[in-house]
């Protein structure tokens, strides 16, 4: 298994940061790297929480819930892609500091075809895939910073810049 680490702080309290990490079938709305996404279980939010994430006109991932602790920590496991994983599970961290939040988010993942998987993800994918982590955690950020995620605002979509 492969992982990594990628951390943003951003500029608001944790509940605020863990509403918008929370709300399981709206990641399209703050994850550029997501066109739509929705809930595919019953369960909007913790442990068998569930959703489908179309990532462009062909790939997909379904995901699950499969940690919870609220407020702090969540995981969710892919449990369905036609991209090359063999098994995925995506470790997202919030710590408070004084007002602020400091989001970790850590992919713990194999891929598809054995050695060949493993040279991919040397010449490719591991590159890439981080790439995608901060470009979430750019959206996170921004999304959050700007209210949008707040009960307040949930009407709003984030805006382009």
């Amino acid at each position: 298994m492969a992982d990594f680490t990628v951390e943003t702080i951003i500029n608001a309290p944790a509940e605020q940061v863990w509403e918008a990490l929370a709300d399981i079938g709206s990641i399209y709305k703050w994850n550029p790297g997501v066109v739509s996404s929705y809930l595919t279980a019953e369960k909007g939010g913790g442990i068998g929480a569930a959703r489908h994430c179309d990532l462009d006109g062909k790939n997909y991932l379904k995901e699950e819930v499969v940690e919870w602790d609220a407020g702090k920590s969540l995981t969710m496991r892919i449990v369905e892609t036609n991209l090359p994983f063999k098994a995925a599970d995506i470790c997202f961290s919030l710590r408070a500091d004084n007002g602020k939040t400091l989001v970790s988010v850590t992919p713990v993942y194999d891929l598809k075809f054995g050695v060949v998987g493993k040279m991919l993800d040397a010449a490719y994918v591991r590159n890439n895939y981080k790439k995608g982590m901060v470009a979430l955690l750019k959206g996170l950020k921004k999304y959050v910073e700007r209210g949008e995620g707040s009960p307040s605002n949930k009407s709003l979509e984030p805006t382009a810049s």
